[in-house]
């Protein structure tokens, strides 16, 4: 993938990046039953309460890249005003627990950021770039929806994003939160209580986040 381009290339506007986004992204990952929203999101229907989710990520200097996860309808985020939203609908779908590629994570501890985003500058090095970054990483990406097609498998995901840190640490949600009603969802309550313990968030919020768990079936 090249993020070099001719100096008489100008970046491209949004609609032509959405346009070009629909062909190379939608029909790939149509196959696997997530929809594209018309802008930068694609979803499948809710299964057991869980969708899973791909992200277009705008990023500074026309660039973007890929985020790719699920949405459980019983997990929350955390507003400006510190009250809990949950995501149901589909107006209001977004990745919870997620992935990026590996450059991209990896950029945030000093890493090459190479090959982990794509270019808005000049039409046909978007395309390729989009195409390139799918290429490279479609196989991982539904790898990962396939392990999180179990609520076992998500615990999974969400350990291992804790365990790691790095750049999951800028997730958000914070993947504590996600592992700690994943734990409830298990009903694994003491874990889940623990999870919302290390938080580093409002105490009254944080009884808030307690009492939802407590009462989540």
């Amino acid at each position: 993938m090249s993020f070099f381009f001719e100096k008489h290339q100008l970046p491209i506007d949004k609609q032509t990046l959405r346009d070009i986004l629909n062909k190379v992204i939608s029909p790939r990952l149509k196959k696997y039953g997530l929809v594209w929203n018309g802008n930068y999101l694609w979803f499948d229907q809710p299964r057991d309460s869980i969708r899973c989710v791909f992200y277009y990520t705008l990023l500074k200097g026309e660039t973007g890249t890929f985020t790719w996860g699920v949405c459980p309808d019983f997990i929350p985020t955390i507003t400006a005003s510190n009250k809990l939203q949950f995501h149901r609908t589909d107006k209001n779908v977004k990745p919870l627990l997620f992935d990026w590629p590996n450059e991209y994570a990896n950029s945030f501890s000093g890493g090459n950021l190479k090959n982990g985003v794509t270019t808005h500058w000049g039409e046909k090095d978007t395309e390729r770039s989009v195409k390139d970054l799918m290429d490279r990483y479609e196989d991982k990406i539904f790898n990962w929806f396939k392990t999180a097609s179990s609520l076992q498998g998500l615990i999974q995901i969400a350990e291992s994003q804790v365990e790691i840190g790095k750049s999951y640490n800028i997730h958000y949600p914070n993947p504590k939160l996600v592992l700690a009603f994943l734990y409830s969802k298990a009903l694994q309550k003491d874990k889940a209580m623990q999870m919302i313990e290390f938080l580093n968030i409002d105490q009254l919020l944080k009884q808030d986040l307690i009492k939802r768990i407590e009462n989540q079936a």
